[in-house]
This record gives C-alpha cells, sequence and structure tokens, in this order.
C-alpha cells in the first residue's frame, strides 16, 4: 500500500504540470509521500522505495511529454536519485518530533533541490518541483523573501505537518504551526501583491517556429521593428541567435555592418531593442541592447550554456543594463533564466524590466516557460521573452502573463503589450539568495535531531 502511494504522488505531481497543468495539486502531491514514509518508518522497513516509486510516477509519464533529449534524460535520472535520497534521508528525521520532524523532513526536500540546481546544473530551477506554481502568482509572492527554495519548504513542509496531525499524538501541535506557516506566507504575499509598481511600458517581442521567409537580415528586421513602431513599442526583444554576425545569407557580414543596420532602424521608428544574435568571430552566443537612437548600450554573452547541446564559449555572468526612459532594462539569454544568479544580479542592479531572447524546442517550451515567470516574481521586474521554437511572453513585475504566444502551435508573430514594471527595490532574495532558507533547513534538521526522540518501530498491530 504505501508503494502504491508513493507512486500516486508523483503521479499528482506530474498532473500538476504541463499539459494537465493542475498546479493545485501541487497542494496535496506531497501528502501520499509522506503517508508512505511514515508507514516504511513504523514497519521498520527500506524508505528508499518511496522515493524511487514516486520519482518513477512522475518521470515516466514526463518523459512522454518533455522527450527524449538527452538533458531531459539526464534530469530525470537525476530526479529519481534524488528522491531516492530525499526518502532515506528525511526517513531519519519525519518522526523524531510532531513538528520540528516534519519541519526537517521539509528540509531535506529543499537542500535536495537546492543542491541539484548548483550541483547538477542541467536546467537549474526548471527541475525543481514545484515550478508548476508559478501559474498562481498571487500564492507565490513570497518567493522574494525566500526564493523558490522557500516555496519547495512550505508546500512539502506544511503537508508533512498534516501527514503528522494525522498519524501522530501531538494533532493540534502540528496543524497549528501549519497554519502559521501559511498565514505568514499569506501576509507575505499581501505586502508583494500590493506594493506599488513602476510605470507602464509598451514592449514587443517578436517569435517564429521554423525557417523565415526573408532572404536577408535587413528585410527580417526591417518587417520587425516596423511592426514594433506602427503599435507604438519602445522596446522590441527578438529570439536568441535569430540572426549570424560574420557570415553571409541571414546575416551580417561585420560586427559593423549589423550595428550600423540596428542602429538605423531603432533610431527610424524610435524603438529600442534587445537583440540575439550568434557571433562567429568569437563564437559565442550574445546580445545588444540598443537605445532609442540606435547606439550600442551594453551587450551580453550567454553564461549558462545546456549540457549536451551547446559547445562553445561561455559567457562569464558579466550583465549588461540600459535605460528607456524611467525604464532600467537588463538582459540575459535563454538557459540563463533558469538559474537564479543572473537573474538575482539584475535585481540587484534596480532593474525594472528585463529581456530574454530565447530558442528552445518544442517539448520543453511549456516548462521554460514556467520556470523564466519565477525569475520575474523572486526579483520583481517585468520580463519580456522572445522565443524561437518556443513561446514569447510579456510577464509583470508580478509574475503575471500579460500576453503568450505559442509559436510552435500558432505560427510567427510580433507581440506588442503594455505591461507594469517593477519598482527598481532589490528584494530579500535578490541581496541574500538560498543562502537563508538553507540556513533554516540545516537548523530544522538540528532541531529535529537535539530535541526530537529516535522513532520507535510500531508493533504489528500499530501497522496500518
Amino acid at each position: 500500500m504505501s508503494i502504491l502511494a508513493a507512486a500516486l504522488s508523483g503521479l499528482l505531481l506530474f498532473a500538476s504540470d504541463h499539459p494537465v497543468q493542475a498546479w493545485w495539486l501541487q497542494f496535496v502531491a506531497f501528502v501520499p509521500f509522506w503517508w508512505a514514509l511514515d508507514v516504511r518508518i513504523r514497519r521498520g522497513a527500506p524508505r528508499w522505495s518511496v522515493g524511487f516509486w514516486s520519482a518513477l510516477g512522475n518521470g515516466v509519464p514526463l518523459l512522454f511529454t518533455a522527450g527524449t533529449a538527452p538533458p531531459v534524460l539526464a534530469a530525470a535520472g537525476v530526479m529519481v536519485l534524488q528522491w531516492v535520497l530525499i526518502a532515506v534521508v528525511a526517513g531519519r528525521v519525519l518522526r523524531r518530533h510532531a513538528v520540528l520532524g516534519p519541519l526537517a523532513a521539509a528540509g531535506v526536500v529543499t537542500l535536495a533541490e537546492v543542491s541539484i540546481w548548483y550541483g547538477v546544473p542541467v536546467f537549474g530551477t526548471a527541475q525543481c518541483c514545484v515550478r508548476p506554481l508559478s501559474a498562481a502568482p498571487m500564492l507565490v509572492g513570497f518567493v522574494a523573501f525566500t526564493g523558490v527554495g522557500g516555496l519547495v519548504f512550505v508546500v512539502a513542509g506544511v503537508q508533512a505537518l498534516v501527514v503528522s496531525s494525522l498519524r501522530g499524538s501531538s494533532r493540534a501541535h502540528s496543524l497549528g504551526v501549519a497554519v502559521l506557516i501559511v498565514a505568514v506566507c499569506g501576509v507575505l504575499d499581501a505586502i508583494r501583491w500590493g506594493r506599488d509598481l513602476g510605470p507602464v511600458a509598451r514592449v514587443a517581442a517578436a517569435g517564429w517556429h521554423g525557417p523565415r521567409s526573408e532572404t536577408s537580415a535587413d528585410a527580417l528586421y526591417g518587417n520587425l521593428f516596423g511592426v514594433a513602431g506602427q503599435q507604438g513599442a519602445t522596446l522590441l526583444v527578438t529570439p536568441e541567435t535569430a540572426v549570424t554576425v560574420g557570415a553571409q545569407g541571414l546575416a551580417w557580414p561585420t560586427r559593423q555592418d549589423a550595428k550600423s543596420s540596428l542602429g538605423r532602424m531603432c533610431a527610424q521608428h524610435g524603438v529600442a531593442a534587445a537583440i540575439g544574435f550568434w557571433s562567429t568571430g568569437t563564437r559565442d552566443n550574445r546580445l545588444w541592447l540598443l537605445d532609442g537612437k540606435g547606439e550600442l548600450a551594453g551587450e551580453y554573452r550567454k553564461t549558462h550554456l545546456v549540457p549536451f547541446f551547446e559547445n562553445y564559449a561561455a559567457g562569464d555572468g558579466t550583465r549588461a543594463t540600459m535605460t528607456r526612459g524611467e525604464v532600467a532594462i537588463g538582459a540575459m539569454i535563454c538557459q540563463d533564466d533558469n538559474f537564479s544568479d543572473i537573474g538575482r544580479g539584475y535585481g540587484r542592479d534596480r532593474a525594472t524590466l528585463v529581456a530574454v531572447p530565447t530558442n528552445d524546442w518544442p517539448d520543453i517550451r511549456e516548462y521554460h516557460l514556467e520556470n523564466g515567470v519565477f525569475r520575474s516574481i523572486e526579483n520583481g521586474y517585468a520580463v519580456v521573452r522572445a522565443a524561437s521554437g518556443g513561446i514569447s511572453a510579456i510577464v509583470s513585475a508580478r509574475g503575471e502573463i500579460v500576453m503568450r504566444h505559442d509559436h510552435v502551435e500558432d505560427g510567427d508573430r510580433v507581440i506588442v503589450a503594455d505591461v507594469q514594471t517593477g519598482d527598481g527595490v532589490p528584494t530579500i532574495y535578490a541581496r541574500f539568495g538560498d543562502l537563508p532558507i538553507i540556513v533554516l533547513a540545516l537548523a530544522c534538521q538540528f532541531a529535529a535531531l537535539w530535541f526530537g526522540r529516535r522513532p520507535q518501530v510500531a508493533t504489528s498491530s500499530d501497522r496500518t
């Protein structure tokens, strides 16, 4: 029975995600996992199988939707090992104390997730089990204080406390702490949701799927700038490596040619731009920030490369910014927004809007967008995402998706929308990162071990 419960937990996590997208299942998905682990502890049975079957319940159907590309297979393999380890380690603390035990177990889940983001950087926080909750920005605004790690701790911890109240002796204490955690998160959400934001900006994001009909870079970008300018956009973002600098064909032969052409288009239409391109001479993936007069205001190199797929020179994380009126603009590229370091840097730089050119592949496009929304919520800035082979989106500084367009399903388009930008105040998470939640998770471990008792194996009459 405990094995079925573990597999059910994994299936619920899968159903909370794409393609079902029942994100609210996140709030019950851990209950079968903790119940199964509690049963195994009481019986003195091996705990690893709870993690194994939970990972299979989530991972196997995930492969049918996300595909079997090498990075996806690597992430799936890591997930199995991760949840086996979680079950083994969390099982040592779960029943040591009615309150501290469940919190320590949630801390184990949190530490495992954070360790994967940094230690096995395949897709960063896009690998996180709570990623689908970006669909409910009003409920997860507190990640501006804690990061996604704090969301993991809350989701796992509250459900562990609920199971403790059902199967333990101190029911009131367990439920009381669970309610307190939810209440604190609600207050933090209200603070973030009710804050004053920056000015509204009209922005444009261009995207497509498959080859373009234009035969020259001037023709392609002339069309894109024309649409953005006609609709009053002040910023145009184009996809990652959408054009090559230093080649022939859909390219510009030299950097100077590219800067001259793009600068002329910016000045002609009065539109600033974030242009993603492949630099042949330096063999790297870059973007330019050009102001409304066509001057080059900043240049950024992609820092986080996709394992197995991208083999070229990575950037060193040096950020690029420019100002357009009252809006402070930063930029990063594709895989960079799967990790929090560059995004937090722009939060500390007081950026109020961040441009994200990206080049996805269809199977992972929904997951990538879901994860990218968290960078907006964590750091309090708007995001303009321009995709090829994926989904372009305009996201408010609260994490609301103002407009999106799936280019795989619905074809080429330049989307234009008014978006609320950020207030330019660095969040707690932008300043301190994952350190506070790591300290909290470790403190829960020590508290459970210090104040708790070693769990006893139940007699046969207790084994339910």
